[in-house]
């Protein structure tokens, strides 16, 4: 699910989960200067309950955040287009989310292994993916991403056709006003330059 499996991110979950395990100890030490050996007796009680209770709230809190993260990454999105490739045990779905500010986020739906003919939800693993959205050249309204996805736009008919290696795929929506604000900027900074 996470976007940005880097290490520091990693690291950073795993130093709060210490720095909460660290700070527990204050537990028993407070029982034990509030009522001596029985309030430290009843602080190692509670220190493990309350280091769970901590470190769950943290990791769903993670959570949350990049599940709202991703969620405002496709809502944000100017062109939404939809392809389909071979995958392991069928077909995966790529969703790509382009969005003006350059970003693409992909949302790759692969099938799992089941055993049964008809497939649920639950059968579907997703995976997902940052790439660049480059603009093909300042003549006309397309933009690329990972040099096989192609979306054309005509901006005066307000259509897009979009291609994955020459063949069309599905445009899901489009969102005309970041469009026409997208090439506008685009058109500025190439003649700034």
């Amino acid at each position: 699910m996470f976007i940005d499996n880097e290490i520091n991110f990693i690291m950073t979950i795993l130093l709060f989960g210490f720095l909460i395990i660290v700070v527990s100890f204050v537990i028993p030490v407070y029982g034990y200067h509030r009522k001596q050996m029985k309030g430290m007796a009843w602080g190692c009680l509670l220190q493990p309950v309350v280091c769970f209770i901590c470190i769950t709230l943290l990791l769903f809190c993670v959570v949350g955040y990049e599940y709202m993260g991703l969620r405002l990454k496709r809502k944000s999105a100017m062109v939404t287009v939809m392809s389909t490739e071979p995958g392991v045990c069928g077909v995966d779905t790529i969703t790509w989310y382009l969005k003006s500010d350059g970003e693409c986020l992909a949302k790759r739906k692969m099938l799992e292994k089941s055993d049964s003919e008809e497939f649920d939800d639950e059968d579907y693993d997703e995976e997902y993916e940052q790439f660049d959205v480059i603009r093909l050249d300042s003549l006309t309204n397309a933009v690329c991403v990972e040099d096989h996805i192609i979306i054309r736009f005509d901006l005066k008919n307000q259509k897009a056709t979009a291609t994955d290696y020459d063949l069309p795929i599905e445009v899901i929506s489009v969102d005309w006003d970041k469009v026409n604000t997208y090439f506008k900027e685009s058109l500025s900074e190439t003649i700034r330059q």
